[in-house]
């Protein structure tokens, strides 16, 4: 965590988000403990799906993008038998269905999930039509043209965690950006032949974020504005920057980049010869740049 001269907050909050509490709702309770520090998360959890949103707080605001890159894992539970118009169990039933799936036939359709895939997003998403959300168009009662949003993304693992009952099963995937939960349930349903809708979501992984230290929202309304109390639950800026080469540079050569030049940089390290590096400067982050051969340009500088 870094604190600057102008008493903002600089770093990553590990919060668990409830069940009812969209994201927005999460952001504005982090707020009312850090007055006056710009905030954003990352990664939208909807109202009904719990577990891991990263807070990000004045200059790791920068960094959103950078985290947006990492993979997530969730744990998802499936009822069989009953269809929803949202997917999931906020939304209301408009099919059912008696057949009940095996454990083979679940990891069959599960095996055959992993890798680049293309997934439609569910019509009650945040996607835009003309600048209008599809899921206000859906509680218009219009029904927008998802097959024109489909997008490929990659499911690293998912496998069947157990089977709740002969109506329910528990899944984990790790996945990529844009995925969507819901619409990876659907699809498991239409390859079953029946009816189905996510009943609970949790993230338990985000990038470098997982369920240990995490911090509840219960606990964040219990702090005070004590600055050493806040202090003890912000994690660095460079926690999601944790797979990228960090160089030390002198101080004149961070004022430069600080003022957006590009330096020559001619350290001796093992690394590639291209592609994104930290600049740091007595251990302080200066920039997060671009490497050219020996030049360093900023793409991301830091006022710390």
């Amino acid at each position: 965590m870094v604190k600057s001269y102008n008493n903002l907050f600089h770093g990553w909050i590990n919060l668990y988000k409830d069940k009812d509490l969209t994201s927005n709702d999460a952001l504005r309770l982090v707020k009312s403990k850090f007055k006056g520090s710009k905030l954003g998360h990352a990664g939208t959890l909807d109202p009904m799906a719990t577990g891991i949103l990263p807070i990000a707080l004045g200059e790791a605001t920068k960094t959103v993008p950078f985290i947006h890159e990492k993979n997530k894992t969730y744990l998802f539970a499936i009822k069989f038998g009953e269809q929803t118009d949202t997917d999931d169990a906020t939304g209301k039933i408009i099919g059912k269905s008696d057949r009940k799936p095996d454990i083979n036939e679940i990891k069959s359709v599960l095996n055959s999930y992993v890798g680049p895939i293309e997934q439609i997003p569910p019509i009650y998403s945040a996607k835009k039509f003309n600048g209008i959300r599809s899921y206000e168009l859906a509680r218009k009662g219009v029904v927008p043209d998802m097959v024109s949003k489909v997008k490929t993304i990659v499911i690293e693992n998912i496998k069947l965690v157990e089977m709740n009952s002969d109506s329910q099963c528990t899944i984990e995937v790790t996945c990529g950006t844009g995925t969507y939960i819901r619409s990876i349930s659907k699809h498991i349903g239409n390859k079953l032949g029946l009816c189905c809708h996510v009943n609970k979501i949790e993230r338990t992984r985000y990038g470098p974020f997982n369920l240990k230290n995490i911090l509840s929202i219960d606990r964040l309304m219990q702090l005070n504005h004590d600055i050493d109390n806040l202090n003890m639950i912000i994690s660095p800026i460079e926690t999601v920057l944790d797979d990228i080469l960090a160089v030390q540079i002198n101080n004149h050569d961070a004022n430069r980049l600080r003022n957006g030049s590009a330096i020559t940089f001619d350290g001796n390290w093992n690394g590639p010869h291209s592609g994104k590096v930290i600049a740091k400067s007595a251990d302080k982050l200066i920039a997060i740049c671009s490497l050219e051969e020996t030049q360093l340009q900023p793409v991301r500088v830091f006022n710390l």
